[in-house]
């Protein structure tokens, strides 16, 4: 095993820019709207390649299945233990290029998923890499308004947009968005999202918006109010921990629940870390350049801004070498 790279998946959208190619070096196509790159991805239909070493132009599947706990680590085991065709990735990692506004929309938990699509839930956190003239995300229902209120709204065709929470975001900030929570990112940002391994999306309101043909994207109201629970919007903003605070290196802690841990790096020299076979890693960099490398022969990729690599459990010793400061997130399970 070794620290792999991966190809990226590019996703167009209507509210996507550019941004993710000119600003991240994204190998999506230019003359389109890519709202997301899929960075680290084992869903049915959208898989990663592996691009470097052994198991060039594999996927992770074909690691999983070969590979198991060597690859994901003990505290997967419970992946490991269904029935073959069910094993999976237990994270997606995907960039979000958000130009204009995404819709107003909700993810179904694992239950609902499950039964109605045969799939896994939605549970997903937004980590703030580029924001730019005071951009706002849309969280949950404002106090004193239920989804019943909301509903009766949609019903008899009344203006919705004032019965959300707004908030205003900046470089570093970051949100946890569980399942069944109203959202919304409302454009002039980018980010990085660390999510369930799901694609399921109902879309409640897309702010009459109509394509050249003078339709609207497809709304999934019924299935919206099925998942819609009452949230605390003003609980889900991190409230970071710090671990760690020196000279050369800070590290705090963004969030952690049962799906993932997400830590913030920064460090202005080199550092080392050891996996503990208990899970893999994910090192996503948001700023700075440098080389990350561990003591298998050869075993060496560049980490420019943007880009992300995933550490087996077992691989043991890897050093991150920066090029002055840089700042990236770890994710674990």
């Amino acid at each position: 095993m070794y620290i792999l790279e991966l190809s990226e998946i590019g996703k167009e959208t209507v509210w996507g820019g550019n941004s993710l190619s000119s600003l991240y070096s994204k190998h999506v196509e230019q003359n389109k709207n890519i709202g997301e790159s899929w960075e680290i991805c084992d869903l049915k239909d959208d898989k990663n390649i592996i691009s470097n070493g052994e198991f060039k132009g594999k996927t992770l599947s074909y690691l999983i299945e070969n590979f198991g706990e060597e690859f994901l680590g003990s505290a997967c085991n419970e992946f490991q233990e269904t029935k073959k065709e069910e094993k999976y990735f237990p994270l997606l990692i995907k960039f979000i290029d958000a130009k204009d506004k995404l819709s107003i929309q909700v993810h179904p938990n694992e239950e609902y998923a499950n039964k109605n699509h045969g799939k896994h839930g939605k549970n997903e956190m937004w980590y703030i890499m580029n924001a730019k003239n005071s951009p706002k995300l849309l969280i949950g229902l404002k106090e004193g308004i239920d989804k019943t209120a909301l509903k009766n709204a949609i019903e008899n065709n009344q203006n919705i947009e004032n019965m959300f929470n707004y908030f205003e975001v900046k470089n570093g900030d970051a949100y946890y968005i569980p399942s069944g929570c109203i959202h919304a990112i409302l454009g002039d940002v980018i980010i990085a999202e660390i999510q369930t391994p799901s694609d399921i999306t109902y879309r409640l309101y897309d702010w009459n918006r109509i394509d050249k043909n003078g339709k609207g994207r497809e709304l999934h109201i019924e299935d919206s109010f099925n998942v819609i629970e009452n949230i605390d919007a003003s609980k889900l903003k991190s409230q970071r921990i710090n671990k760690i605070k020196n000279d050369n290196l800070e590290i705090n802690e963004i969030f952690s629940n049962k799906y993932f841990t997400t830590e913030e790096y920064i460090i202005k020299n080199n550092f080392s870390s050891k996996t503990n076979n208990k899970t893999f890693e994910i090192i996503i960099n948001i700023e700075g350049n440098g080389f990350i490398e561990s003591d298998i022969k050869d075993n060496i990729i560049k980490l420019n801004a943007g880009k992300t690599v995933l550490i087996p459990a077992s691989i043991g010793n890897y050093r991150i070498k920066s090029e002055g400061e840089m700042k990236f997130l770890r994710v674990t399970v």
